[in-house]
């Protein structure tokens, strides 16, 4: 078990290994409580009954799941702890999912990485017979084998994430990373550096002072973490919080790679930052000379040059609302442009030097 610790694409061999052991037909990994997703360490031979399990979802009604409260008490569950002769004649789950890969009896080795509970589950077919109270016994031994394993394995997707953070600080890039619950497990010394009374990191989640901002980002992570292979709008659309005043953050995740399997790891996701305040915005003095702008309608012209709209606007200035629109159809007028986003892209071009030694 060490051995897959440190090189995690041997998993799939010491789970053979196992089933040797113990006489298994085949072998997995799966948390025992919380979100749980395809792509968990197994042997080859469950792959296609895996496959079913997720897609067809009978993960959503696996009566195997009433073993928790065995294997907080003992360490170990087996199939005759949770179901009777009658479960195995009448269950859907037996019959209609497992009786169609012939498989019948299990055990669960409950094992435990940081605040998650594991499971080492053992596959036997109907005609291997269910697993006895000897071999129960036997099987309560390799959990502090398999906890070490696992902690191993936790520690090196730590030092990984340590990296990787120090990387996005280097090249000055915010950046938040999740685990595979999508709470926020670390932020960069940038990202922290962008919270306010706008955006707010509470119970591990980024949220903005507008609820369907903090709604559409957390569909967007959630789509991240659940669609990783499937092309997903959710998951590749970035999403936006405002922040009144200034312009607003892009936020667009990532799923991680080249790390352990998920509930081995610290982190899955990382989401970068954009602050798009970072781009140069003239000044409201630059603006006047070379507009003709008044000083009223210079402000409003470097708020819109940020990319906010007349009603972030008024609220960020304290203005009305109609202030706001009779300053920005000035500004238009006198810049030449006929919308908001051309006078936003116009502004925030101006790149003359000459004038930046003027303010």
């Amino acid at each position: 078990m060490l051995e897959a610790a440190l090189a995690p694409e041997r998993w799939s061999a010491v789970l053979e290994r196992i089933c040797e052991a113990t006489g298994s037909f085949g072998a997995h990994i799966l948390p025992l409580r919380g979100k749980f997703s395809p792509g968990v360490p197994a042997t080859p031979s469950l792959h296609e009954g895996f496959e079913a399990y997720f897609r067809e979802g009978w993960y959503l009604q696996d009566i195997r799941f009433g073993c928790v409260p065995h294997v907080l008490k003992k360490g170990v569950a087996v199939e005759h702890d949770i179901s009777s002769e009658e479960d195995f004649r009448r269950s859907a789950y037996y019959n209609d999912f497992l009786g169609r890969f012939g498989f019948r009896y299990s055990a669960m080795v409950g094992f435990t990485t940081g605040d998650t509970l594991l499971s080492l589950g053992l596959q036997r077919t109907i005609r291997d017979g269910p697993f006895d109270r000897e071999e129960e016994r036997v099987l309560v031994r390799m959990r502090s084998r398999l906890s070490l394993a696992a902690d191993i394995m936790r520690g090196v997707s730590l030092e990984r994430l340590d990296a990787m953070s120090n990387a996005f600080d280097m090249a000055d890039i915010a950046c938040a990373f999740y685990d595979r619950h999508g709470r926020v497990t670390r932020l960069n010394k940038l990202s922290e550096g962008l919270l306010d009374q706008d955006i707010r990191l509470l119970q591990g989640e980024l949220t903005s002072r507008w609820p369907e901002e903090s709604t559409a980002l957390r569909g967007h992570i959630k789509a991240v973490l659940q669609s990783p292979a499937i092309a997903d709008s959710a998951a590749s659309s970035p999403v936006r919080l405002s922040r009144p005043g200034r312009r607003p953050l892009i936020i667009r995740a990532q799923r991680l790679r080249g790390m352990p399997a998920e509930i081995f790891s610290h982190s899955v996701a990382v989401a970068v930052i954009t602050d798009l305040e970072d781009r140069p915005v003239p000044t409201g003095k630059v603006l006047q000379l070379l507009f003709a702008l008044t000083a009223q309608e210079a402000i409003v012209a470097t708020q819109l040059a940020r990319g906010l709209g007349p009603k972030e606007i008024a609220e960020a200035l304290e203005l009305g609302y109609e202030t706001v629109r009779t300053h920005t159809k000035s500004v238009m007028q006198k810049t030449d442009t006929k919308r908001q986003s051309e006078v936003a892209a116009l502004l925030s071009g101006i790149r003359l030097s000459s004038v930046r030694k003027m303010d």
